[in-house]
């Protein structure tokens, strides 16, 4: 007898003209099709609009999970999230695939301000890295210990003396 399994998963971040980003998130395997939009507010970083559609899922209690999702609105992404999630969607009453998907989201919104600027600071010398890096976190001090980027250990932190 052979199984097969297939998954496919895709999270992606728009910014929009209003200083928000979009971000979609979708799941399609064999068992499951499920989806997650959010806008998120810049530079805040707080979650503004949240919408879950399940098409077919193997747990009987995560149908009904879409409609936790508003509960998250006004959530800002940055420490703490994976807890309030997990409280918010996750537990007995949740659908703890959901509140991933939703933790996806937010690591791709951190990805989304990380990865480019990040590439792009680490051209030239140490002390005009370390006033770029300085000046991505003036604009968006939600960015500090949001991801392991800029966690109080990390090297990036450490030259910057925050």
């Amino acid at each position: 007898m052979t199984l097969a399994f297939q998954r496919n998963k895709i999270v992606e971040v728009e910014p929009l003209s209003n200083n928000t980003l979009a971000v979609s998130w979708r799941l399609v395997d064999s068992l499951t099709e499920a989806e997650i939009h959010l806008q998120v507010k810049i530079p805040d970083l707080e979650i503004t609009v949240g919408k879950a559609r399940i098409y077919r899922f193997p747990h009987q209690e995560c149908p009904s999970a879409p409609g936790l999702i508003p509960k998250i609105i006004g959530v800002r992404v940055g420490p703490g999230l994976r807890k309030i999630v997990q409280d918010l969607l996750g537990g007995a009453s949740g659908c703890p695939e959901l509140a991933e998907g939703v933790l996806e989201c937010a690591n791709a919104v951190i990805l989304h301000f990380t990865v480019p600027q990040i590439q792009e600071n680490a051209k030239g010398s140490a002390e005009e890295r370390r006033k770029k890096y300085q000046a991505m976190l003036k604009f968006n001090p939600r960015l500090v210990r949001s991801c392991v980027a800029f966690a109080d250990d990390s090297p990036l932190m450490q030259e910057l003396n925050l």
